[in-house]
């Protein structure tokens, strides 16, 4: 894996962000940075992560991501709002 990328604490500024929460919480980061970070954080973790296992993160996560984070991975990623799994939870807004 690459090394970690630096996301400012704008984006984590509830927690202290550590090498170990990049390594085991994984889908937190990545709808945390989908929620909250720039578009250059995005780009990181997708870099980090890897593209398919990011878009495979988002897709299968049971929280409830925001509409501009779904948005954003449906642009990145070319997927439709269905292909999301917390949109069984609620439509789109």
């Amino acid at each position: 894996m690459p090394a970690i990328p630096h996301i400012s604490k704008r984006t984590f500024w509830d927690v202290d962000i550590s090498e170990n929460d990049f390594k085991n919480s994984y889908e937190w980061v990545i709808t945390r940075v989908f929620d909250r970070g720039t578009l250059d954080e995005v780009c990181l973790v997708i870099n980090y992560y890897g593209f398919d296992f990011v878009k495979r993160v988002l897709q299968t996560t049971t929280d409830n991501l925001p509409n501009h984070s779904i948005l954003l991975a449906r642009a990145i990623f070319k997927l439709n709002y269905i292909d999301f799994k917390c949109s069984e939870k609620r439509p789109f807004q």
